[in-house]
């Protein structure tokens, strides 16, 4: 009898070691992340692809991401393979979040996690999102700063700007809506003329600036929601055959730039270039590690589903361009000091 309850114990501490080894493994498994991109047409878009993987596997996630081509329909496709790949976790950055309600409810279906990122889909376990209109006013207070400053001289209202716009998606609409209210942050802004563009590269920033300094030469302050506009812009008026050289009284202004932008920037204030400022959504690194928290927390249960983790914001101008540079973030300005 002693020696059949004996027996008993031993199975069951056994059996008890093997559960805690089992669970030990099952904890212990590597977890999988798929995110979707935007798409990857400028450096901002890579850099943050690139440092998401780096972010994750150096947290023991095994990461990779595909490359939304700022296309519906190629974004569809990565995500049915992903979902196909079984992954534990899907990031999107929707270029159409409305065309990604079957595909999101596919993966929600097979227990995949799916984070929303910048663009807010229909469902989602975490929604990772900047404002559209604040970023926008952001970048007005930015741009107000410098122009009330530069010209503060002059009769309100009588410094005459452009809004270059892209308005394909519902982030470019809602935020030139924005842009152009730029009198309701400056008394001496004017808001002049909205030049709306089919796409958002370099390029055609370029070709849109060349075209308005032949119909407006009087143009003094340019915005823009899409650094590739912005930095054509620059590239226009810094280039050889430029028709301006003396950028003292000129400034261009852009959303979501990176520390290839803030090098032009750090050069306008010598004069070698009228590119002034740019407002971002945090830095690469700084979003990197929130999608690493968002990813841990709705795998985990932590974070409960339908949560909203919103985006901060830097300012980089001549003033706090080293500091981004040199940390890849800024801390001493924010949003309160334009109150």
């Amino acid at each position: 009898m002693r020696k059949a309850a004996s027996f008993l114990l031993t199975a069951a501490v056994t059996a008890g070691l093997f559960a805690g080894m089992a669970m030990n493994t099952c904890a212990e498994e590597t977890k999988s992340v798929g995110f979707v991109t935007f798409g990857l047409g400028g450096d901002f878009f890579q850099q943050l692809a690139d440092r998401y993987v780096e972010v994750m596997e150096e947290a023991g996630w095994e990461a990779s991401y595909a490359d939304g081509q700022f296309d519906p329909t190629a974004q569809i496709e990565a995500c049915e393979n992903y979902i196909a790949m079984d992954v534990d976790v899907l990031v999107l950055w929707s270029v159409a979040p409305e065309a990604m309600d079957s595909v999101i409810a596919s993966a929600m279906d097979k227990g995949i996690k799916v984070v929303a990122f910048v663009a807010e889909t229909s469902d989602y376990d975490v929604l990772m999102v900047s404002d559209d209109a604040d970023l926008a006013d952001c970048l007005c207070k930015l741009a107000a700063k410098w122009i009330d400053t530069t010209f503060a001289d002059a009769e309100d209202h009588s410094v005459p700007v452009a809004v270059l716009s892209c308005r394909t998606a519902e982030t470019g609409v809602v935020q030139a809506d924005e842009l152009i209210k730029i009198e309701d942050f400056s008394d001496k802004a004017k808001f002049e003329i909205e030049v709306e563009c089919a796409d958002e590269t370099m390029n055609v920033g370029l070709e849109k600036a060349e075209n308005l300094y032949m119909s407006n030469p009087d143009i003094k302050v340019f915005l823009t929601a899409h650094s590739g506009l912005g930095l054509g812009i620059n590239n226009y008026f810094t280039a050889i055959s430029s028709p301006v050289t003396d950028y003292s009284d000129m400034g261009i202004f852009a959303i979501n730039g990176d520390a290839s932008m803030a090098e032009i920037i750090k050069t306008s204030a010598d004069g070698a270039s009228p590119l002034r400022g740019t407002v971002m959504t945090g830095s690469v690194d700084d979003t990197a590690h929130e999608i690493l928290s968002m990813c841990e927390g709705t795998l985990d249960g932590s974070i409960e589903k339908g949560f909203v983790q919103k985006a901060g914001t830097l300012f980089v101008d001549v003033d706090t361009v080293d500091e981004y540079l040199e940390t890849g973030t800024v801390t001493s300005v924010t949003a309160e000091d334009f109150e």
